[in-house]
Formats: C-alpha cells, sequence, structure tokens
C-alpha cells in the first residue's frame, strides 16, 4: 500500500477487501472507495466521497491505495 498519514487531506482511492463475500473468480471480493482521506486513526480510514458520505476502512481490510489528483470541476448545471 502506498497511502500513508501524510496523504490525510488529499484525494485518494482505496481498494479494500470485502470480508466474507466472494468475487467473480472465487477469491475475496473487493471495492475501491474514491475520495478525500480526512483522518488515518485508530486502525481506520476516514474517506469523504463526493456525495458527502463518510465511509470508514478498516486498516486490516485495505489491499492498495494511492493518492489521486483532485476531481474535475463540474459545470454548472451538470450533477
Amino acid at each position: 500500500m502506498s497511502l500513508s498519514r501524510a496523504d490525510i487531506g488529499h484525494r485518494v482511492v482505496v481498494r479494500r477487501v470485502l470480508p466474507g463475500e466472494t468475487g467473480p473468480s472465487g477469491g475475496p471480493a473487493m471495492t475501491d472507495v474514491l475520495g478525500d482521506l480526512e483522518a488515518w486513526e485508530g486502525g481506520e480510514l476516514q474517506v469523504r466521497r463526493r456525495d458527502g458520505a463518510l465511509v470508514s476502512v478498516p486498516e486490516r481490510d485495505v489491499v492498495g491505495g494511492k493518492r489521486v489528483p483532485p476531481a474535475p470541476r463540474r459545470r454548472p448545471g451538470r450533477e
């Protein structure tokens, strides 16, 4: 994993395992969380998605992650 606490305050993508779920290949199911890394304490990462939802990701479930460029600006009238 290339994420660190130095990435707090930046936009990141975090790949995580979904415990107890099976993916299409028969291995563990995984998903990505994209947003601003707000905190990393107590063994959990807190990522704020674009829709405002705060997603808690246990450190033990993180497979990888990295800092990504800022989100493109939305044009007025587009969602």
